[in-house]
């Protein structure tokens, strides 16, 4: 007798899920190479601004190690080294609203050197070292008349400036143990005692660190993030968000030129980007997220101590901090995004900025809080740019001649 054969619908059912098996399985192998191919040559494509591509660096859609300013170890970047003098334009403000870069000042920064900061002297011949990011490199001043350069000249002290934007307080860690080892040679270690630590509260303790994040476990799990193909689904969440304040958009809604009070009938306006509710510090801190800032700092105490370095915080608030008691909100419509937000983002960084002198204190290093100092100043408003998140070279001398004041030079 012959068997009979399975029924005809059973027959198609497996016929149907074989095929979408097939069809599945093709399906992610194609996606997993489209993640492959654009982590590691996205950065070729024409599509994507240079202002977008080190977005998507540091968000870990494209591969970090393929920017040639990109140190491992680090785990960020640097300037480009040999690089000469370069003028840069102030007003990333108003670059971030669509005004046209013509019509905005510059400052000259100086030449890189070969670790790719901007000096003219080897950490080897230094006195005093700092550690900081654009507030600390001369953003808003050029180089000449930067925090580090008016301290040298104030103080008499060779300074080595390990500054460069994009850098936040794990960066700082990696470069205090780099700089003052025997890892990148000694002509580039630092035999001094004296080091200054500047924390920009804005993003130094929240997207700078989510960067470093970002980076390390790219270098841990490497290939293997194809497989849950984490750029493809990164890059679909970082389009999909509109309220991401990194997504750079000339159009973005929500800049507002805001008056200061008693400025007379033609007010002086500062220029502010969209304050975005769900911007980096909005949910912070995350869960761990305080432990992991207050280990970065006792790892830097312990360090500190091993070498027998002389560690000091500096912390630098924001603009929005410091001119928040002088903006004129009443001129602005109540249900302006701006009038809206501001207060939340004005809290939650004086919140950031109270963790950050408490974190250093309790890691056994001294501390200058510079908003308190900043905010009761008569000239403030000259302190920033009107169209720029950085210091003035005013501003920069304030900050200088506080540091002095509170750690006077051997």
């Amino acid at each position: 007798m012959t068997q009979p054969g399975p029924h005809p619908l059973y027959a198609r059912l497996r016929s149907f899920l074989r095929a979408s098996a097939v069809v599945g399985l093709l399906a992610y192998v194609l996606l997993m190479t489209a993640d492959i191919v654009l982590y590691n040559y996205g950065d070729r494509l024409p599509f994507f601004s240079p202002a977008e591509k080190r977005l998507l660096y540091r968000n870990g859609v494209l591969a970090a190690v393929r920017q040639p300013e990109y140190r491992p170890w680090l785990t960020g970047c640097v300037s480009q080294p040999g690089l000469g003098p370069v003028a840069l334009t102030v007003g990333d403000s108003a670059l971030a609203c669509g005004e046209a870069r013509d019509a905005l000042p510059t400052v000259t920064m100086a030449a890189v050197d070969g670790l790719g900061f901007r000096n003219d002297s080897p950490p080897s011949r230094a006195q005093a070292l700092f550690l900081g990011d654009a507030f600390c490199q001369g953003a808003g001043s050029g180089t000449a008349q930067s925090i580090p350069a008016l301290y040298q000249q104030a103080a008499g002290q060779t300074v080595y400036a390990a500054c460069n934007d994009g850098l936040g307080l794990a960066h700082y860690a990696r470069l205090l143990e780099a700089l003052t080892g025997d890892g990148l040679g000694p002509e580039n270690r630092f035999a001094g005692k004296e080091v200054t630590v500047f924390v920009q509260v804005g993003d130094d303790l929240t997207t700078d660190i989510a960067a470093f994040r970002q980076h390390q476990m790219d270098e841990l799990v490497g290939h293997a993030r194809h497989l849950w193909l984490e750029s493809l689904r990164t890059l679909w969440a970082f389009s999909t968000d509109a309220d991401s304040p990194a997504r750079p958009d000339a159009s973005a809604p929500g800049c507002t030129r805001v008056a200061l009070k008693g400025s007379g009938p033609s007010p002086r306006t500062v220029l502010f980007p969209p304050l975005s509710p769900s911007g980096p510090d909005a949910a912070w801190p995350a869960p761990g997220q305080e432990d992991e800032l207050r280990a970065v700092f006792s790892a830097m105490a312990r360090l500190a101590r091993d070498r027998t370095l002389n560690v000091r915080f500096v912390i630098l608030p924001t603009a929005l901090q410091v001119l928040y008691p002088r903006l004129d909100l009443d001129s602005l419509e109540k249900t302006s995004p701006f009038a809206k937000a501001a207060p939340a983002v004005v809290k939650r960084r004086n919140q950031l900025t109270a963790f950050a002198v408490s974190a250093a204190e309790e890691a056994g290093f001294p501390v200058l809080d510079m908003e308190p100092l900043l905010v009761g100043r008569e000239d403030a408003v000259d302190l920033y740019w009107p169209a720029d998140s950085h210091f003035t070279p005013h501003g920069n001398a304030v900050v200088v001649d506080a540091i002095l004041k509170a750690f006077p030079a051997n």
